[in-house]
C-alpha cells in the first residue's frame, strides 16, 4: 500500500470502496426515481404470498373436513341404501380430495355387499390411486371381485393378471396371480392354472413356507383335475 501511495496510485481497496459507493448511489437513485413501480411490485409479491398461504390452509381444512365426515359415515351408517346415498353425495362433494377415493372404495364395497356388482365395478374403476398404494390395491381387488360376481370372468381375469404385475409387494402379486389361476381353472384352462401355481409356489418357498404350502396344495388339486379329465 505504501508503494502505491509513493507512486501516486490509489490502493486497490479504495477502488473497490469507490465502486461500491457508486453502485449504492445508482441503486438509491433508481429506487427513488421508480418508487411507484417498486411499491407496486412489493405489493404484488405480498399478495401472491398471502394467496399461497391462504390456499394451502384452505386445502388442509378441506382434507380434514373430508376425513372427519368419512369417519362419521363409517361409524353411523346402519341402512345400506342410506349409506350408498350419503357416500355418493360425499364423493361428489369432495371430488379431487384424496379421501374421496376412500369414499369411492367404501361405496363400491357397499354396492357389492348388497348384490349390486355392476355398480360396484363401475365405482371401483374410477379410483385413481395406483396399485402400489393401499387404496389402489384394495380398489383393484374389489373391482376383480365385482367383475367376477357379475359374471364377467374374463374381465376379472384381466384385472387379476394386471395386479399380478403391478402390485407393490411380491406376496401381493402372488395372491393376485393365484386368483387369476383360480379363474383359469374355473374356465377349464387347467394347464395355464397349473403353470401359475407352480411358479408362485416356487417363488414363495424362499420367503414364506406356509404360503408356499398353500400354493402347492392348490397345485396338487389342479394336477388331480387334469389327471381326472385326461
Amino acid at each position: 500500500m505504501a508503494d502505491a501511495l509513493a507512486s501516486g496510485k490509489r490502493p486497490d481497496g479504495g477502488d473497490r470502496q469507490d465502486a461500491f459507493i457508486r453502485s449504492t448511489f445508482r441503486l438509491a437513485t433508481w429506487v427513488n426515481e421508480n418508487m411507484r413501480a417498486v411499491l407496486v411490485g412489493a405489493a404484488g409479491v405480498a399478495m401472491v404470498v398471502v394467496g399461497v398461504v391462504y390456499y394451502m390452509n384452505f386445502q388442509a381444512s378441506v382434507r380434514d373436513q373430508a376425513a372427519n365426515e368419512l369417519a362419521t359415515l363409517r361409524m353411523t351408517a346402519t341402512d345400506p341404501e342410506l349409506l350408498i346415498a350419503d357416500l355418493a353425495a360425499y364423493v361428489e362433494r369432495f371430488d379431487g380430495v384424496a379421501a374421496a377415493n376412500e369414499g369411492r372404495l367404501l361405496l363400491a364395497r357397499t354396492y357389492l355387499d348388497t348384490g349390486r356388482s355392476v355398480e360396484a365395478a363401475q365405482v371401483a374403476s374410477t379410483i385413481s390411486e395406483g396399485p402400489d398404494r393401499p387404496v389402489g390395491l384394495a380398489a383393484r381387488t374389489l373391482l376383480a371381485a365385482a367383475q367376477e360376481a357379475s359374471g364377467d370372468a374374463q374381465a376379472a381375469l384381466a384385472t387379476w393378471e394386471a395386479l399380478g404385475e403391478s402390485a407393490r409387494f411380491a406376496f401381493q402379486r402372488r395372491e393376485a396371480l393365484a386368483s387369476a389361476a383360480r379363474i383359469l381353472a374355473s374356465l377349464g384352462r387347467l394347464e395355464e392354472a397349473e403353470t401359475i401355481f407352480a411358479g408362485i409356489a416356487e417363488e414363495a418357498a424362499g420367503e414364506d413356507p406356509v404360503e408356499a404350502g398353500v400354493y402347492r396344495l392348490r397345485l396338487g388339486e389342479i394336477k388331480a383335475q387334469r389327471a381326472g379329465s385326461g
